[in-house]
């Protein structure tokens, strides 16, 4: 019987960070009441603190669900190239293409969180991290492979990508019906196989 009750408990909770994660990411981590949330799992307060401490393990919870959500899609996109140079472009095609509602979530939860929540600022720096160790990896495997010019700095130029991606998906917040996440995403391309991609003369 104790088995079936986690096994319930632990059913439930993932059904409520399943439904709260993009809610918080559209509406805000910190600004969303509780009162939005409980209607949209379903659960009463009390119900909801049976399964998280407080609000903020919530937060963290959903926020690391969209991360999870995110790292799969980035996963399958660079298992299906073989090559550093594509793996990287497949990134870019990738992250400029986010469709998430209400944006990036790791920019979402850094700005939101900056001043008001230290443990949603750490997951978000935990996550940049992340994706930016994913860059790097690849930058220093294309230079092992001979894929990647020699002079190339992988944790600069995984920065570079990133920061820059991530500055797209603003440009699209901001406007929706503006072709400068196409601008941004053409020039990181051309940028990867043209100063970055080894050649024989380089």
């Amino acid at each position: 019987m104790e088995g079936k009750k986690i096994r319930k408990g632990e059913k439930t909770k993932h059904s409520v960070i399943e439904k709260t994660a993009l809610l918080l990411n559209r509406q805000g981590y910190l600004t969303t009441s509780l009162a939005e949330i409980t209607n949209v799992t379903g659960l009463q307060k009390g119900g909801l603190y049976n399964h998280f401490k407080d609000k903020e393990e919530l937060m963290v919870e959903s926020f690391k669900y969209c991360c999870a959500l995110i790292d799969e899609r980035i996963k399958l996109a660079l298992e299906s190239e073989t090559t550093s140079i594509n793996k990287l472009i497949a990134f870019v095609k990738l992250y400029c293409g986010l469709d998430f509602p209400g944006g990036c979530p790791i920019a979402n939860a850094a700005v939101e969180a900056s001043s008001a929540s230290t443990s949603l600022f750490q997951h978000a720096q935990e996550a940049m991290n992340q994706l930016l160790n994913i860059l790097e990896k690849i930058i220093i495997t294309g230079i092992s492979k001979k894929e990647i010019q020699p002079h190339i700095d992988p944790e600069e130029t995984a920065l570079f990508i990133l920061s820059s991606a991530e500055g797209a998906l603003l440009m699209l917040k901001l406007f929706p019906t503006n072709s400068s996440i196409t601008v941004i995403k053409d020039q990181l391309i051309r940028y990867i196989n043209d100063d970055l991609k080894f050649t024989d003369n380089t």
